[in-house]
């Protein structure tokens, strides 16, 4: 009763399903064993023959020259504008009536956002573009249903703080406005900044206790196992996926040699296995190869840090020059001149960077030359996932641990650098920043992306059928399919960074926003329809690639796991305020309470002792607070007269945030090492069909070698 009224399923649909069959190698002399041998038409499905037809004009030789090689090299050599398959029909159906092709049923079943909340039909997405598009959406798929109870236990932990934060101590007393001369504040820049008061910083108190609770640290760990679980369980997932679509043994036996690979390969030799000759590159190459990509990678990461490392040095230079200016406009607009400017700056240099590396990266795997398909699109997948990575999460990782005051320094004793002060964290502190800034760019580009991602190619689309149709009414298939854009070149590539990029926000810096994986969650199931949508209305149809897997990015998402537990435990212990409350309560409390906790957290500054740089203005000192105060407060913990150095408390806090990463991360990893050792690689009904196969398979080849005997060709065999 249940199944036949899951809400998730669809009782209507119009996709028939799929008979499964045991499957051989096909053999042309054996073809009466193979079910449906008799109908021609339809023995081999529209996606095997157009990737033969791919195969042969990916092989064949048009002139003398060595690389006279493929159709691909007509295409470059611009002898022909496009070379894809055909959709079978239109995309939609008259009304009233049933769809008839493959392409209106996934349309009418799949590809439009009435069906978000349905499960996905993954064998018909298969058979209408091939295993490698179709694991796509099947790991998307999943990993959205794993986001559902990670998002329930982050939006738990979110309210939680949120909901409490008013019976908070510390948010009570920074929102007590009788603490208003007892917490003044030391300005926040040079010159120009005026003293505060932390009262002013009620409401980011509250937030940032809704970020920063109890139950973070627990989420965090949470999130740790969560992440094994996912890539455990989907590798189990990808292995029935395999089995099912019988894709178990491409990569080893059935996947070819790239033709690109063939036509340059230096060497040939016997294959010691199959005894065929092959072409060979010697391991002396390849290791040249690997060293020389390895170098021109690394130093294009290292350009992405010096870019990085340039921009805060830009900010530092500039904000000094412009509030020592002479022109009162600069100075009084110095702040935001310089935001704005270095905010632009940082964007044409990942930009830049990003256009540049990707035709570094597409050049390099083709220098390198792969011997096979998936080996070609591993190889460019780690080049420009390393890019990427730290592109995206440098900013990120700046302020999760460079910003901190152990970095920027304190006053009279501030880092600076070309000539000015390091900028430091705003009035939240930097897990509030950490946060904004973790929403401006997961967010952000969730939102940017598929707006971009379906009304580009659909606004493409729209005006090269309009243009058509002024010249002609009924326009053929075959031009309205070439009037859809191209696929772009590694498409799937981008499709999964996007995805795999979120999983880093949502793993390694959860503790600073709980409610990462919610958003991920709303963002993946409005992905699966945009690409779907994509795939089957605006895009031309692309050749159906088989795979076998999801190829390097498993490991990718493995190794960003890894991290994720080292990184939430640094933010833990060195950006939010959870290891310094804990001991305060258990070495500095009378009662074991957070009562005066704020008031230890503060160190004094006497303001007699401000460098002429450093001291605030007149005219800008007393803006926010109309008295002044002998001394002021900064976060830290430190002594309060010159040479304002570490207290006790101090060194009692950093010896407790070592032990809390060592402490944390261990734990958590055993943990997860032992969920990925309970869960095996691969379910015990797979093995056991598996078994079961192979079995059959010599069963039929023996019963056939004895019928043929007797009276050859009685006995079909279901392969």
């Amino acid at each position: 009763m249940i199944t036949k009224n899951n809400p998730l399923e669809i009782h209507d649909s119009s996709i028939a399903n799929k008979r499964n069959y045991f499957m051989v190698y096909f053999k042309k002399d054996r073809l009466d064993m193979f079910v449906g041998h008799e109908r021609k038409e339809t023995f081999f499905s529209p996606t095997d023959r157009s990737r033969m037809v791919d195969r042969i004009c990916s092989q064949v030789r048009f002139g003398e020259e060595r690389y006279d090689v493929g159709l691909r090299k007509l295409l470059h050599e611009q002898c022909y504008v496009a070379a894809y398959p055909l959709h079978p029909g239109p995309e939609n159906c008259p009304e009233d009536e049933l769809p008839t092709s493959s392409r209106q049923k996934l349309r009418r079943e799949w590809a439009r956002f009435g069906r978000w909340f349905k499960f996905q039909p993954y064998d018909a997405v298969v058979d209408y573009f091939g295993t490698e598009i179709g694991l796509y959406f099947s790991w998307l798929g999943f990993y959205t249903a794993m986001l559902i109870p990670a998002a329930i236990f982050g939006v738990i932990t979110f309210l939680y703080g949120f909901i409490n934060a008013s019976n908070f101590k510390p948010v009570k007393d920074v929102c007590n406005q009788t603490n208003e001369r007892l917490f003044y504040m030391c300005p926040l820049c040079d010159a120009q900044c005026p003293y505060w008061s932390l009262t002013s910083s009620c409401y980011y108190a509250i937030v940032a206790r809704a970020l920063d609770n109890e139950l973070t640290v627990a989420f965090a760990v949470f999130m740790s196992v969560w992440a094994t679980l996912f890539l455990e369980f989907w590798k189990r997932k990808q292995a029935v996926l395999a089995y099912h679509w019988h894709m178990m043994h491409f990569e080893d036996v059935e996947e070819q040699f790239r033709p690109e690979f063939i036509a340059t390969a230096p060497t040939w030799r016997k294959d010691p296995v199959t005894g065929k000759v092959v072409p060979h590159v010697p391991k002396r190459t390849r290791y040249e190869k690997f060293a020389g990509v390895g170098s021109i990678v690394s130093f294009m990461i290292f350009l992405v840090l010096a870019a990085v490392i340039g921009v805060v040095a830009y900010r530092a230079s500039v904000y000094g020059a412009l509030v020592s200016s002479s022109n009162s406009s600069a100075r009084n607009n110095a702040k935001i001149l310089t935001s704005l400017t270095a905010a632009l700056l940082n964007l044409v240099c990942i930009n830049l960077l990003k256009f540049m590396y990707e035709r570094i990266a597409l050049w390099l795997t083709n220098w390198e030359n792969p011997r096979t398909e998936t080996d070609y699109k591993d190889s460019f997948t780690y080049k420009m996932f390393l890019f990427q990575f730290v592109n995206t999460y440098s900013s990120i990782f700046y302020i999760a641990f460079f910003k901190l005051n152990y970095v920027v320094g304190t006053p009279g004793n501030y880092q600076r650098m070309v000539g000015g002060r390091l900028d430091g964290c705003g009035v939240g502190g930097c897990l509030l920043d950490l946060c904004i800034q973790l929403v401006v760019i997961m967010v952000g580009q969730q939102v940017i992306g598929n707006l971009t991602e379906i009304a580009i190619p659909g606004l493409m689309k729209w005006w090269k059928l309009r243009q058509a149709h002024k010249e002609i009414l009924d326009i053929p298939q075959w031009e309205e399919d070439y009037k859809l854009s191209p696929l772009p070149e590694h498409y799937m590539f981008w499709e999964y960074l996007e995805v795999v990029l979120q999983f880093g926000f949502v793993t390694m810096f959860v503790a600073a926003f709980p409610i990462a994986p919610l958003f991920a969650l709303l963002n993946c199931a409005m992905e699966i329809r945009v690409d779907a949508i994509n795939f089957v209305c605006q895009f031309r149809r692309p050749i159906a690639d088989r795979a076998q897997d999801i190829g390097a990015w498993y490991r990718i998402m493995e190794s960003i796991a890894n991290v994720s537990v080292l990184v939430n435990a640094f933010v833990i212990a060195f950006t939010s305020d959870f290891i310094p409350r804990l001991v305060y309560r258990s070495s500095y409390s009378a009662d074991g309470s957070l009562d005066g906790y704020v008031n230890s957290s503060l160190s004094y500054f006497n303001v007699s002792d401000w460098t002429k740089r450093e001291k605030p203005e007149e005219q800008y000192a007393y803006q926010v607070l109309n008295y002044s105060m002998p001394y002021c407060r900064y976060p830290g913990y430190r002594i309060p007269q010159k040479p304002y150095g570490e207290n006790k408390q101090y060194w009692h806090v950093i010896a407790a945030r070592l032990a809390f990463v060592f402490v944390f991360q261990y734990v958590v990893y055993s943990i997860t090492k032992f969920v990925a050792w309970l869960v095996p690689d691969r379910p015990k009904l797979l093995e056991l069909k598996i078994r079961r196969e192979e079995f059959l398979a010599k069963e039929a080849l023996l019963q056939r070698e004895v019928s043929s005997e007797i009276d050859p060709g009685v006995i079909e065999v279901v392969a």
